[in-house]
């Protein structure tokens, strides 16, 4: 296997988490590109994903990209069952939550991240008060739903570690900075979850070295 992935990225952490998780990561040729100095725009990376964006994770003859299929992907192929269930009402859930984070959680909180900690670090100019106070609201109305699914259990789909938690959970330790602006003292049961999420080994294995290396 062949993975083409960035230290700088939140979605590449998870299907490095998940390599970790299923004990794979050894086992896999690890492309790290710098996303600031465009090594992701190369004929190499456009040949394995059109859109020229990581995580590509190639498999025999196959190319596969966005990170939450490759991590189903892998789990599947790994046989990871408690990971990530197969049944037809535990995948619904699985997929529930992973098309959740990408279309409403994440969106928000990548948004405000983008504002708050990536454009000062790459010297950007100053976060637009207007984008954060809009992607704001949203994060509220959604980090309450996640609160509320994590009231009586450990991770989201229970007391089991499971793939969405990593799928959900990609932007734990940039949430966490002080100058993110995120309020995760009005969401405990989201803030407890990601300190649990921080100290499982497979996530902690891929955590940032420093926090300009997780912004995306």
């Amino acid at each position: 296997m062949k993975l083409y992935t960035a230290a700088i990225s939140p979605n590449c952490r998870k299907v490095e988490a998940v390599l970790h998780q299923l004990g794979l990561f050894d086992d896999v040729e690890v492309h790290r590109l710098n996303l600031l100095a465009g090594e992701h725009r190369t004929d190499e990376v456009k040949t394995a994903n059109p859109n020229m964006k990581v995580p590509t994770l190639i498999v025999g003859d196959m190319n596969l990209w966005e990170s939450n299929p490759t991590m189903i992907y892998l789990c599947d192929r790994a046989g990871a069952e408690e990971f990530c269930p197969s049944d037809p009402k535990s995948r619904f859930e699985l997929l529930r939550w992973m098309f959740w984070e990408v279309r409403h959680y994440n969106k928000a909180l990548s948004a405000i991240l983008w504002e708050t900690v990536a454009k000062a670090m790459m010297d950007l100019g100053a976060p637009d008060q207007n984008t954060i106070d809009r992607e704001m609201e949203e994060f509220r109305r959604f980090a309450a739903v996640l609160n509320e699914q994590l009231a009586s259990s450990d991770f989201i789909l229970g007391d089991t570690l499971t793939v969405a938690d990593f799928a959900v959970g990609a932007y734990s330790t940039l949430a966490m900075l002080p100058q993110s602006r995120i309020p995760l003292d009005e969401y405990p049961n989201v803030k407890a979850w990601y300190l649990r999420l921080e100290n499982v080994p497979a996530w902690a294995a891929t955590a940032p070295e420093a926090a300009a290396e997780a912004a995306e």
